[in-house]
């Protein structure tokens, strides 16, 4: 069983290396963004009361964050295992997922220069939320598949990622020191494919 925690700075492709993981392995992959979305989006009385706090823009307690991804660990389709994207990213979370233990926690490791340079392209999706570049040809406002339109995001400019990346540096490195030596560290730079090949060499 693959229970895989996905780590890494932003621009640092884990959701890409999420979704490829999740084809290759069969298991699901899935970030705390994406839950919330759904969650709102099942009319529960959960994702009514996450609708609520999100409307008073208020940010959803790591508490509920957790019981929303236990809901979300006791689905059939994880009996094989998961990919979790980007979470824990604190030391708080990290203590609120309590309820299940990683089998591998894959660090996905870019210089901070290539995550400036790959952001400054980015665009995402306003239907899917899925992430694309500009490098890869896209533009703003071409369709997605999902028939959203690609737009790019209000904090990927230089100075917002700097800062979000100032932030991943000073909360989320704590919590790779205490997943100790399930930790392995991939190096991030380099075609997805390749990137994809440390990976899989890293979960033998």
């Amino acid at each position: 069983m693959y229970k895989i925690l996905l780590m890494g700075s932003q621009g640092s492709g884990k959701g890409t290396q999420a979704e490829k993981l999740s084809a290759q392995l069969g298991i699901p992959a899935f970030g705390m963004g994406q839950l919330l979305r759904d969650e709102i989006a099942s009319g529960s009385d959960l994702g009514a009361k996450f609708e609520g706090i999100l409307k008073r823009g208020n940010l959803v307690s790591d508490e509920d964050a957790a019981q929303m991804l236990k809901r979300r660990l006791v689905k059939p389709d994880t009996h094989k295992g998961y990919v979790l994207d980007g979470y824990p990213r604190n030391l708080s979370q990290y203590a609120a997922f309590d309820f299940d233990t990683p089998t591998h926690v894959i660090v996905i490791d870019v210089p901070r220069e290539e995550s400036l340079k790959r952001l400054g392209g980015r665009l995402t999706c306003r239907g899917c939320g899925k992430v694309g570049a500009m490098a890869d040809g896209l533009k703003p406002d071409d369709p997605c598949v999902c028939g959203g339109k690609w737009f790019q995001r209000d904090d990927d400019t230089p100075e917002a990622i700097s800062r979000r990346l100032e932030i991943y540096e000073k909360d989320t490195t704590p919590v790779i020191v205490k997943y100790g030596s399930r930790v392995k560290h991939v190096d991030g730079v380099g075609s997805v494919d390749e990137v994809f090949e440390k990976i899989l060499h890293a979960l033998r």
